[in-house]
């Protein structure tokens, strides 16, 4: 029997990720997309382990574990494709680690990760998120420490620099987490897109839809499941097939966590299954 290494089974296990249709609101033509869901955990402080769910067979694979230093969290993860991943890494707000400064993580399975200092940012600021959009460049979404005044930014993955875009205000009086796309088969129409979700005082979450292109915040609809609203926000969004996204996060004070997809035309959540990670993605490319 042929025996595989670990770097071989997880190259195959993103090769052969079968597809499913996305659509935005359910009025657009959808692309084909993948049904693999890449996720990280935690087994123990400063280690990351990176791996896969494919959502048909259910199966789990470990693909590659790195370590940050103490003293920094994970912000995000996102995918290029070609097992190539990219993590947002901040550093804690405490006086043992002031110096540090926010940085990307650029992942290659099989490789060494080459880290990319954030430059652009102030000491108030953090970077909440990072999205891989569908063309492959990186946009994220930018907090004052205390979470308000959020802005949403574009970040050069090579250099680390950041730059807002300056089309897209979003109100300081809500609070704005998590960033994810759409994938269509018109692909101006899919790139002008991008999904976030804003939290009320008492912690209802409701869908926002932000219209690169046309400069347009556009409030959707309020998250519901089991016809509850849904308060207690995610710890990730990613793309999903048809009308729907998907969410990471569990109820209030239940742990672990929970996937979920979400319909964005209706906001209804489905329970899809228990999931143990603590952030997720899908490609950006579908593939």
């Amino acid at each position: 029997m042929l025996k595989l290494t670990r770097r071989r089974f997880g190259q195959l296990v993103i090769a052969t990720t079968t597809v499913a249709g996305f659509g935005y609101l359910g009025k657009r033509t959808v692309a084909q997309t993948s049904s693999i869901i890449y996720s990280v955990r935690v087994p123990k402080t400063g280690q990351l382990v990176i791996q896969s769910l494919d959502l048909a067979t259910k199966q789990i694979q470990n693909l590659t574990t790195i370590f940050i230093e103490r003293g920094e969290q994970l912000g995000s993860i996102g995918y290029f494709g070609s097992n190539k991943f990219v993590l947002s890494i901040s550093p804690l707000k405490t006086a043992a680690n002031e110096n540090n400064s926010p940085r990307l993580l650029i992942v290659t399975v099989g490789k060494s990760p080459t880290s990319v200092p954030i430059s652009g940012l102030t000491k108030e600021q953090n970077l909440q998120s990072v999205l891989v959009t569908n063309d492959g460049s990186l946009i994220g979404l930018v907090h004052k420490a205390d979470k308000t005044s959020s802005i949403l930014v574009k970040i050069d993955q090579y250099t680390g620099s950041i730059n807002t875009v300056n089309n897209i205000t979003l109100p300081v009086t809500e609070r704005f987490d998590n960033l994810a796309q759409s994938r269509l088969d018109n692909v101006v129409e899919s790139n002008e897109i991008i999904y976030t979700t804003t939290l009320s005082q008492q912690g209802n979450t409701s869908l926002v839809q932000l219209d690169l292109t046309k400069g347009q915040v556009s409030p959707g609809a309020q998250l519901t499941i089991d016809g509850k609203v849904w308060n207690s926000g995610f710890s990730s969004l990613a793309s999903a097939s048809g009308d729907q996204i998907y969410a990471l996060g569990a109820p209030r004070y239940v742990t672990p966590n929970n996937l979920y997809s979400i319909n964005v035309s209706t906001g209804v959540m489905t329970l899809i299954q228990q999931l143990d990670v603590i952030k997720t993605t899908t490609s950006s490319s579908g593939a």
